[in-house]
């Protein structure tokens, strides 16, 4: 059983849990947000986060750091976690938007707040993602590489996340709501720079999952980093193609 790092852990399952409420929110009828129900937005992000955070939980206990610095990257990481979810649970609940919205000065206030917290939390992953590069981790070779090749895309996503902030929308050549692919509601009819920003993010689990299934797969070293790389590059490739198409106001389906 592989160490964790207590904080990150809780953390995790409290946004899992507020991710299994809004399931169950789903099914009380209430006025939609840009064409989706309130508590959709929320149930997405507390399932991104929790999955965030449990890897980050992971992450932490193999890097090498002094445990000071450990708990400091554990706290951060979980308080701004907190106050993005708080936000936009409230919003939701408010029947308002939480990201871009800046019609009132409450919610302009509310906005603000959440991205000096992903300004925080990007300062930190840039300070963790140098340690892990630069330095050894406490894992195998061929899942150290993943970690390392999975932290660089995370970090690809803040491209597209301050081309949202600083557009004020997730749309390009459109303007947010409309139809939406299902689940991710990524737009059908114009650019969407939620799609790189997903497969960015979501990096840091894919390419340590591969290399996990790899190592326990029968088949001779150089094939298992091949394959490794072949996935780097996937997922790379993906997040850059997606924010080309988005720029060019290009839908992906």
């Amino acid at each position: 059983m592989p160490e964790l790092d207590s904080v990150l852990l809780g953390a995790g399952i409290a946004n899992a849990c507020v991710g299994a409420a809004c399931v169950a929110l789903l099914r009380v009828r209430s006025r939609p947000i840009l064409g989706v129900h309130p508590a959709w937005k929320p149930l997405k992000f507390a399932i991104s986060i929790a999955l965030f955070l449990v890897t980050m939980a992971l992450l932490l206990p193999v890097a090498s750091m002094s445990d000071g610095s450990r708990r400091l990257f554990a706290v951060v990481l979980a308080t701004t976690m907190a106050l993005e979810m708080s936000i936009i649970g409230a919003q939701a609940l408010r029947g308002r938007r939480s990201h871009f919205n800046v019609e009132r000065p409450f919610d302009a206030a509310l906005k603000n707040a959440m991205f000096l917290g992903i300004a925080v939390l990007l300062v930190a992953m840039v300070a963790i993602t140098w340690v892990v590069m630069t330095r050894p981790l406490a894992q195998p070779a061929l899942l150290s590489a993943a970690w390392r090749a999975g932290l660089c895309i995370f970090l690809f996503g803040a491209a597209s996340g301050f081309g949202m902030g600083g557009r004020g929308r997730h749309s390009i050549g459109g303007v947010d709501g409309g139809p939406g692919m299902p689940l991710t509601n990524w737009s059908k009819t114009h650019g969407d720079l939620r799609v790189s920003h997903f497969f960015s993010l979501h990096a840091l689990q894919l390419l340590p999952v591969l290399a996990t299934f790899l190592s326990w797969a029968p088949v001779p070293s150089p094939v298992r980093w091949t394959l490794l790389v072949v996935g780097i590059g996937a997922n790379a490739g993906l997040a850059m193609w997606t924010w080309i198409q988005a720029l060019r106001s290009r839908p992906v389906g």
